[in-house]
């Protein structure tokens, strides 16, 4: 009877002893510095820096914000990180952690699991809070929601909806109508430094348009194809994408070169 007690209270003091050193010997600096190095190395030309971390008692961890580059240029922002330990993956021999933050006023959530995989949400972030879509020289607003799935560290596969696309302005003065479109959908997969536009349409007021290529190694090699409604356009629009006509009420507009 003694040594069973002496076994339980080995077994209760584990975990215990375990939080203990969470709490006490593991500095927030050394935390923040190994999440910090995992995402360099991902081989991405992805980096993140963490503002105000601070840990929690089971595992737990907050952040003030999370900024996330690529090619050493802002892309986005989480603000009110959170992390907590989910046990119920225990069972199939798996660590995993529910996160939540915002993007702007939009909400993020999901299950990471290590090494590396799981599945986040995104419900209505602002646009204008995502400063990587600033590098296509595109002035837009609408609130994005999003299911991304993580494959592993390098693979990544996202599709989203954007209900009320509002682009203000374009760099793209091939398309003179771009700020017509009013809904965006599809999906796109990530594969190391390589952005697949799997499938992805905008439609407005003049017609419809389909967006393809990748974005490899911050080169783009997309085609915007156009289908606009009939008599849609006026003489001036007709004019400008003229010289992309395929077939008659089809154009295709070449989007080449290094994001900004």
């Amino acid at each position: 009877m003694k040594k069973l007690q002496i076994i339980l209270a080995i077994i209760a003091a584990v975990p215990a002893l375990l939080i203990l050193t969470w709490l006490v010997a593991i500095p927030e600096e050394l935390i923040e510095g190994h999440i910090e190095n995992a995402m360099a190395q991902s081989g991405n030309n992805m980096s993140l820096s963490v503002d105000g971390l601070r840990k929690g008692i089971l595992f737990a961890l907050y952040a003030d914000s999370l900024d996330l580059q690529m090619d050493n240029k802002p892309a986005i922002q989480i603000t009110n990180f959170s992390s907590s330990f989910s046990p119920s993956y225990l069972s199939n021999k798996q660590l995993a952690f529910a996160i939540s933050g915002n993007i702007g006023t939009g909400d993020l959530k999901g299950i990471v699991k290590l090494p590396v995989e799981g599945d986040i949400t995104i419900d209505k972030a602002e646009l204008s809070a995502i400063s990587y879509l600033n590098r296509f020289g595109i002035s837009i607003r609408g609130n994005l929601s999003s299911s991304i799935k993580i494959i592993n560290e390098t693979s990544v596969n996202v599709v989203f909806e954007i209900p009320d696309l509002d682009i203000a302005e374009s760099a793209l003065a091939a398309v003179p109508f771009l700020n017509t479109f009013h809904k965006m959908q599809g999906a796109i997969s990530i594969a190391g430094n390589r952005i697949q536009f799997d499938s992805v349409s905008l439609e407005g007021e003049k017609g419809y348009a389909r967006v393809k290529g990748n974005i490899s190694n911050g080169v783009m090699n997309l085609e915007l194809e156009v289908m606009p409604l009939a008599d849609s356009l006026n003489t001036l629009e007709s004019m400008v994408i003229g010289k992309y006509i395929v077939s008659p009420g089809y154009y295709v507009i070449p989007i080449t070169g290094p994001l900004m």
